[in-house]
């Protein structure tokens, strides 16, 4: 029988993202497969401080498994990666004890410093390599982190890698001359349980829980240089100053972003400060990912105007939930969009003023795009993902 190790690490973020996430649905998957009785699954994770409450529930759900180990360590995270990185050491295959098995593969859902026995092979997911295409865009101590992990020869020494979209794998082969052969695309999915449209009075609950106006644009996305956040201000603002608005009786529009704080992010708030309609532009950090489908569906259009994405999680979740979508024209959008959204040039102000200001105006465009998104969306599904997945096992 097969050993998968999985390295859970991107579990242990305070606040989840993609990465978190997509390793959260990637972990259920495979336990599922070993609950059937087809794998053995061992779950790795080093922390030194307390587990939070929601990791700890996790791992107990996990352990009730005969099939599935879990092995945590309280190294300090700095020293186990810099003992890694210069040493070599420790081998994490040697401290899950499963070195001496001959059919084993150790799972890394992200980037990560990592040492290993040279006959355990590894699988690395590889979600974007926009640190190698937009390095202003990240902070010097970023930079740095990059520098010592050595991206190109983590993923050169991976068994074979996972990609997430045909476009990240044309950027592994282009910047890393890696074989087309050794790299596989998987689409991530969306979870249908949580994403599908959702009724007026759980659309008038959100509304009325984060004191929202009935007409808004929304985006949601990490504050941070490559979502483009400075080019949807500006164009809200052209939006706004635009006569049809009120030629056609629409009234007011607000603008709501939705994400945490990432890095580099003071300039967006200076440059909304210069805004003629400031007054009408909400930020909230700290939306319950249950709360998200609700706010999806209650705003006007969803807009992603980011310069570079790997796959893109918010364009197909806003799809689900039936709330048309304007995304940037490049990177994976197109690919994983489909013909479900209007698309923009992320540098080009006026080009995403003229798109809301469509959608806005144009019911039978709004329609056909909800339509279509949907249809999108039910292309994208978790369990299609693990079977791929466990395929690349094989």
């Amino acid at each position: 029988m097969k050993t998968v190790a999985v390295d859970i690490r991107p579990l242990l973020e305070r606040k989840w993202g993609g990465i978190s996430w997509y390793t959260y649905y990637i972990v259920q998957g495979i336990i599922q497969k070993a609950a059937r009785g087809e794998l053995r699954v061992v779950l790795f994770y080093n922390q030194a401080t307390l587990l939070h409450y929601y990791i700890v529930t996790l791992l107990k759900k996990w352990k009730v498994y005969p099939y599935v180990r879990i092995c945590g360590y309280k190294m300090p995270n700095k020293i186990l990666n810099l003992s890694m990185r210069f040493f070599s050491f420790p081998n994490i295959d040697e401290l899950l004890t499963i070195k001496q098995l001959s059919t084993v593969i150790m799972v890394l859902p992200n980037l990560c410093f990592i040492a290993l026995s040279s006959n355990t092979p590894y699988i690395a997911v590889c979600h974007d390599l926009s640190f190698e295409i937009f390095p202003e865009f990240f902070t010097m101590r970023q930079r740095l982190w990059h520098s010592l992990i050595n991206p190109r020869r983590f993923y050169e020494r991976a068994h074979r890698i996972i990609a997430v979209s045909e476009n990240t794998k044309k950027d592994l082969i282009d910047l890393y001359h890696i074989e087309g052969s050794r790299i596989d695309v998987v689409y991530p999915g969306i979870n249908p349980g949580a994403f599908y449209p959702r009724g007026e009075n759980e659309a008038c609950a959100a509304r009325e829980k984060y004191h929202l106006p009935d007409s808004f644009i929304l985006s949601v996305g990490t504050l941070e240089p490559r979502k483009n956040y400075e080019t949807l201000l500006e164009s809200f603002d052209m939006l706004c100053d635009s006569p049809l608005l009120t030629k056609e009786g629409l009234g007011e529009v607000y603008l709501l972003i939705v994400g945490a704080e990432g890095w580099k992010y003071d300039r967006i708030y200076r440059f909304l400060n210069r805004m003629k309609r400031k007054s009408q532009v909400k930020f909230l950090f700290n939306v319950s990912r249950e709360d998200l489908p609700a706010l999806y569906s209650a705003a006007r259009m969803f807009i992603y105007p980011s310069f570079y994405e790997g796959f893109g999680f918010p364009p197909l979740e806003a799809a689900a939930c039936g709330t048309p979508v304007i995304v940037s024209h490049g990177s994976s959008l197109p690919e994983i969009m489909g013909d479900a959204a209007l698309y923009i040039d992320p540098f080009n102000i006026a080009d995403l003023a003229r798109a809301m200001s469509g959608l806005l105006m144009e019911k039978e465009l709004c329609d056909r795009l909800r339509e279509k998104g949907l249809q999108r969306a039910r292309e994208f599904r978790w369990g299609k993902t693990f079977g791929e997945i466990v395929s690349v096992f094989a």
